[in-house]
């Protein structure tokens, strides 16, 4: 009895052994499996990763990545920034409001600063520890110095969370056509899923101005661009693409600002008459004077009748002449009317003289002006670091430059010779490069002016530029 006893625990121990033993060995199974998985998962995503992207290591300790704009070069670089990125990405029904609450408690902190420097208590902030009176006391030396600079910080930090907020409407306009901004430019060469280039045209500009986006094209891209295929692939510095980014910004910008004015003067009727119709409305007026002085002179007798005793003179028709003076204005009036009524945008621009056309071209706000340098910085580079470059590959030859014609011939041999960055996409992704860059500058002139709607305290005024200069990348100018 006692063996078999001792022959079953011997049994049950060997099998508890044997599971044990197995069960170490499908979790080793297992582990190598999901070691071979995982490693297999990891190369395939390495493969499919765009050639220089290292994937990131996994930290312990490492913090958590600060949002981001999805589907935009640019970072955030501000608080403000970074939670109108996380909104937009993850709960866009809120952004409006997001972007409400920002604009309020910056133009808090703008209060709160005009209050500090004018030496204003703050009852509000006060702790009830009586410091109420120190912190209205003035300042002297050294810490009227350190307050100041202090102020100048936080308006910096204010600036720079305004770029933001201005940054992220920008986005979401993108967003609502149905479009991604341009990735950074740093492939020598680039090719990318094409997008539908009439999202950026017809769902941004208006009818009148759609024709003026089209010369833009032509004339940043040069005539054989229409007639080429879509997949032909153009070769460029990355200067002059920043530089043709850059310039087709600032034509939306003004294109837009153009657009609302020549919007409003319709409404009004205080359109200027286009050339034909001017010169209709003169001929008309000219007719009219001409038929009037003959009139004049029928109903004249002969000279100096009046100046016999008792003559009472010729007898006019001033109800006549009323009538013909009235009916020639009112075909002049009309004539303008119609002109008005007719004239075109590109017809209106040519209008203007040269403050108008300078002031309409120029940004208005500083942050306006820093965030186009920001767009181009991001998806080309430094374009003050391409430029010196492309000066010193056309110095290196040794040969003077004396012409227009020379020097474009010179940045080709430069451009050929690889000398400089350079570029090299398909004809279809070139124009949607000047077409996302002239949408941009419209939707920046939407959400600075929707800015200073709000408070223009918001926005520092930009330093004017030189007079008498035409927008970039206006074609024919004020001709």
């Amino acid at each position: 009895m006692s063996r078999s006893v001792a022959g079953g625990r011997e049994r049950n121990g060997a099998t508890a052994a044997l599971a044990r033993t197995n069960a170490r060995a499908v979790a080793s199974s297992s582990s190598s499996l999901a070691a071979r998985v995982f490693g297999a998962k990891t190369r395939a995503a390495a493969r499919r990763a765009p050639r220089g992207f290292a994937p990131p290591r996994a930290a312990a300790n490492e913090p958590p990545k600060a949002p981001g704009f999805e589907g935009a070069p640019m970072d955030p670089g501000s608080p403000q920034g970074q939670l109108l990125a996380h909104v937009l990405d993850n709960e866009p029904q809120l952004f409006d409001a997001a972007v409400e609450a920002t604009l309020d408690r910056l133009c808090d902190e703008i209060d709160d600063a005009e209050s500090a420097s004018n030496g204003v208590i703050d009852v509000t902030n006060d702790d009830g520890d009586g410091n109420a009176a120190d912190r209205a006391a003035p300042k002297k030396g050294g810490e009227l110095v350190l307050f100041r600079r202090i102020q100048e910080i936080r308006a910096m930090e204010r600036r720079s969370g305004v770029q933001d907020v201005m940054y992220a409407q920008i986005l979401q306009k993108f967003m609502t056509i149905g479009v991604d901004m341009l990735p950074p430019l740093d492939d020598t060469t680039l090719i990318m899923r094409g997008v539908d280039l009439n999202q950026l045209t017809k769902g941004v500009h208006s009818v009148e101005a759609l024709e003026m986006v089209k010369e833009h094209l032509l004339g940043m891209l040069g005539p054989e661009a229409s007639t080429a295929y879509s997949n032909t692939m153009v070769r460029m510095s990355k200067l002059q693409a920043a530089q043709m980014y850059a310039a087709s910004i600032m034509f939306g910008y003004f294109l837009r600002r153009a657009d609302k004015r020549f919007s409003l003067d319709r409404a009004m009727g205080t359109l200027p008459m286009n050339p034909m119709e001017s010169a209709a409305a003169l001929e008309a007026l000219f007719n009219s004077a001409s038929a009037m002085d003959s009139m004049d002179e029928a109903d004249v007798p002969f000279a100096g009748a009046s100046e016999f005793p008792g003559s009472s003179g010729p007898t006019f028709d001033v109800t006549s002449n009323s009538t013909d003076d009235d009916a020639a204005t009112a075909t002049a009036a009309g004539a303008g009317a119609a002109g008005g009524g007719s004239t075109t945008l590109k017809q209106y621009i040519q209008s203007f003289d040269q403050q108008a056309l300078s002031d309409t071209a120029r940004i208005v706000s500083l942050e306006g002006v820093v965030l186009a340098e920001r767009q181009t910085g991001a998806l080309f580079g430094s374009v003050e670091d391409l430029a010196m470059e492309m000066k010193e590959a056309l110095e290196s030859g040794g040969v003077e430059i004396n012409s227009a014609d020379e020097l474009m011939s010179r940045v080709q041999e430069v451009v050929g010779a690889g000398k400089v960055k350079t570029l090299t996409v398909p004809v279809a992704t070139q124009r949607r490069i000047v077409l996302e860059a002239v949408a941009f500058g419209s939707f920046l002139r939407d959400v600075e002016s929707g800015v200073d709607a709000r408070d223009g305290r918001l926005l520092t005024p930009a330093p004017s530029a030189g007079r008498g200069r035409e927008p970039p990348g206006l074609i024919g100018g004020a001709a």
